[in-house]
């Protein structure tokens, strides 16, 4: 339902392969899936190849969301997989809301349960 395209900014051949991987996800996904683009290891800056800009106007030309992100500082990276989770989640609760199915149930709300070692979704019907 949801696809991340990651590249490393600090190699731009993983760059360019985002435009076969937008391909194939064109050629063999649901239609409707959701996708971003993140451009990873945003804190190694001084080791860039990739400008925070192409990998926007990337983004821009697909109409796709975009961020950058580091793993290993953990910058961006909750906010990527929630951005993702509340578009799943929006599209969802529209096709149900346009689908007037007695048996369709209801919304589903995504929230957050943060503790000081972990960190995860909880998905419940509304």
């Amino acid at each position: 339902m949801g696809i991340m395209l990651v590249y490393d900014i600090t190699n731009e051949k993983s760059f360019d392969n985002i435009k076969n991987w937008i391909r194939n996800i064109e050629e063999h996904a649901s239609l409707d899936v959701e996708r971003m683009i993140l451009g990873n290891k945003c804190d190694m800056n001084d080791k860039r190849q990739v400008s925070k800009e192409r990998g926007e106007k990337l983004a821009i030309d697909y109409g796709i969301k975009f961020l950058e992100t580091s793993a290993k500082s953990s910058t961006n990276v909750e906010e990527a997989f929630f951005t993702l989770a509340r578009d799943i989640m929006t599209k969802l609760n529209r096709k149900m809301n346009d689908s007037n199915s007695s048996g369709a149930g209801g919304p589903v709300k995504i929230t957050e349960n943060r503790s000081k070692k972990t960190s995860f979704f909880r998905c419940s019907l509304l």
